[in-house]
Order: C-alpha cells, then sequence, then structure tokens
C-alpha cells in the first residue's frame, strides 16, 4: 500500500513540473520562431505539416483516453468531454480528405468557406471556429472549477459525471484561450491548438505512466504522418496533365479580362478560385476553361469539378495577385497530387506592369 501510494505521488509531482515547463517552451519556441525565423515557422505550420498533425493526434489520443476511463466510471459529461476531443482531432484534417484525396459532398463544396470536409467550417451554423474554441476552453478550464468550488455546484458536476481539470491545467487552458483572444502572432491559433490538445491529455483521468506512453505515440503519429502526407501522391500522370492544362487555362482566362475586375490588380488577394468568384475578384464568364474536359474524365465528374472550381483531386484551386510598384504578379495553381501548398504545387504564373485603367 505505501509503495503504490509513493508511486502515484511521484507521478503526479511529475506531472505537475512537466506541464508548465512544457507548455511555456511551447508558447516561448512558437513566438520565437514567428519573430526570428518566420520562414520556418510558417513552413511548419502549413496545412498536413507536422503542427496540424501534431494537434490532430493530441486531441485524437485525448478523446480516446477519455472515451475509454468515462465509460468505465460511466461518466456521461466526461464521455461527450471525449466525443469533443475526437470532433476537434478529425475536423483538424478534414477527416482525411487531403491524406486520401477524395471529394467531399455537393454542400461542403458549395456552402463550406474552405471547400473541405469539415463541419467547423460552415459559417452559418457554427459561426467562427476561433470563438468556439475559446468559449469551450474557458468553459472547461475556467467555469467549471469555479462552479465546483459551490457546495450545490460540486453536487451538480458529480451527478452528470463531469470530472474537472486540476487547478494547473485549468491555468494552462485559460492562458490558451487569452492567447486565442490576444492573438500576438499570425496562425497563433494554429500552434495554440496543439496546446490544447496537450492541455486535454494531461486533463485525461488516467495514470502518468500510460499519459507518458500517449504522448510518445502522439509524437511518433504526427511525425509519421507529416511524413507520409508530404509525399504521398493520389492518381497518376493524368491528373497531374489535367491539373497542368487547368491552371494554365485558368491563368489565361483571367489575365485576358482584367479591365472588367480591376480589383484583382489593385489590391493583394490570396483566395479559392470559388470564392474569388463569389466576392466578384474573378467572373465566372470569363473563365472559359469551365467548358473543357480532361482525358479520360467522364462528363458528369467533370461538370462538378468545375462547378465547384476544385483540382482533380477535389481540393480548390487558388488565385493570388500580389502588386509591388507598377508590377503585378497573378497566380493561378493547385496544390497537386500530394495535396499540400508547397514547393511542388501545380501552378501558373504571369507578371506584368500594371495597365493605365487601374491608375
Amino acid at each position: 500500500m505505501t509503495a503504490t501510494a509513493t508511486t502515484s505521488g511521484t507521478g503526479i509531482r511529475r506531472s505537475g513540473l512537466a506541464l508548465p515547463s512544457a507548455a511555456a517552451l511551447w508558447i516561448g519556441s512558437m513566438l520565437y520562431l514567428a519573430t526570428q525565423q518566420p520562414f520556418l515557422y510558417d513552413s511548419i505550420l502549413q496545412e498536413d505539416r507536422f503542427v496540424e498533425w501534431l494537434s490532430a493526434t493530441l486531441f485524437i489520443a485525448a478523446g480516446s483516453l477519455r472515451l475509454i476511463a468515462a465509460v468505465r466510471q460511466r461518466r456521461a459529461f466526461d464521455f461527450l468531454v471525449g466525443l469533443f476531443c475526437i470532433f476537434v482531432g478529425g475536423e483538424e484534417f478534414s477527416w482525411g480528405q487531403r491524406l486520401l484525396g477524395f471529394t467531399p459532398p455537393d454542400v461542403f463544396l458549395e456552402h463550406n468557406t474552405q471547400q473541405e470536409f469539415t463541419l467547423h467550417n460552415f459559417a452559418d451554423i457554427f459561426g467562427r471556429p476561433k470563438g468556439v474554441l475559446i468559449l469551450s476552453l474557458l468553459g472547461y478550464g475556467l467555469a467549471l472549477p469555479i462552479l465546483h468550488r459551490t457546495g450545490a455546484g460540486r453536487h451538480a458536476l458529480e451527478r452528470i459525471g463531469a470530472t474537472v481539470v486540476a487547478t494547473r491545467v485549468a491555468l494552462w487552458l485559460t492562458v490558451a484561450a487569452a492567447l486565442l483572444i490576444w492573438y500576438p502572432v499570425e496562425l497563433t491559433g494554429e500552434w495554440v491548438e496543439a496546446l490544447a490538445g496537450f492541455l486535454f491529455l494531461i486533463a485525461t483521468p488516467i495514470s502518468f505512466a500510460t499519459r507518458r506512453v500517449a504522448g510518445g505515440a502522439v509524437l511518433v503519429s504526427a511525425a509519421l504522418l507529416t511524413f507520409v502526407s508530404a509525399r504521398m501522391a493520389v492518381g497518376g500522370p493524368g491528373l497531374v496533365r489535367c491539373a497542368a492544362l487547368e491552371t494554365d487555362a485558368v491563368l489565361a482566362d483571367v489575365t485576358a479580362a482584367l479591365d472588367a475586375y480591376p480589383d484583382l490588380v489593385e489590391r493583394n488577394v490570396h483566395k479559392r478560385l470559388y470564392t474569388a468568384v463569389q466576392e466578384g475578384y474573378v467572373s465566372a464568364e470569363m473563365l472559359n476553361y469551365l467548358g473543357t474536359r480532361c482525358e479520360g474524365e467522364t462528363d458528369p465528374a467533370s461538370d462538378r469539378r468545375k462547378r465547384y472550381m476544385v483540382d482533380p483531386w477535389g481540393l480548390a484551386y487558388w488565385v493570388s495577385s500580389r502588386r509591388v510598384g507598377e508590377r503585378v504578379r497573378i497566380t493561378v495553381y493547385s496544390f497537386g497530387p500530394n495535396k499540400s501548398r508547397d514547393a511542388r504545387d501545380i501552378r501558373a504564373s504571369l507578371e506584368f506592369a500594371v495597365p493605365p485603367y487601374v491608375d
């Protein structure tokens, strides 16, 4: 009995010391990279890079362990927290859309602000995802512990099966929410999500040894998925040729009608092609590529892709314009067969002097 208690106490103390060190190191490292190494910072925070996979695996690990514990202990609220973590983790990597290369249903292509297989990007339903996450962190890390300090609140939380996080975890959950509100550097939300996933894992009512094993498994999984997603190509050379032809055609269509849509060269724009059309930067009428067909592609499949302006891998075509002085560069690109924005994008660009009508 004595040995067990000592071991357990040592585990609690180790966990208590590890949390502030790890959280502070993570926050400090991200702020340092953002200000001193912006290229590296931007690189690791892009979609399907290490930080995103780390966030996903942390939340999924936390959710899975929480669900198991909740079922064993018959705690309903803890079960809902586990489902929430699984949901956040799945949404983080679009439930495998980019990894597997499938095209989401039409409702996602038309109404999802990212044209991805996610629910949190339905703005009309979920509003601002960052706001929802802030409220979740404050509710779980601040409101529940405060409620637990009252006799009636403690009784109510026990009745619904809610395990209240330790004070040290509650503090860092509040810090994570504050960082999302403050947003000190660009892409803050991406690495704060990883911090939140780590905190939910720490808060899971499991032994220190199990938590340590889970943490190691998360790091290995995130690194492996980063490697696989960067190199995994779906489809053959025919899809690559199709995307290359379409990016060339979209660029030609857009640049041929700039006199009618000068906003594209008057401002720096970087949007999904479908969004650019919706917001008036580009007109669907100017896109002659919409009437073309790729070799071997059936008419229904081509019509569906063109309707939502996605590439052969089911991801959005992007259009960007960057003006420097009197020069403008317009680029149209696809993420390509590895479905990631990187040096292997399929892209077409044209740089030219600003036309007189823009002045």
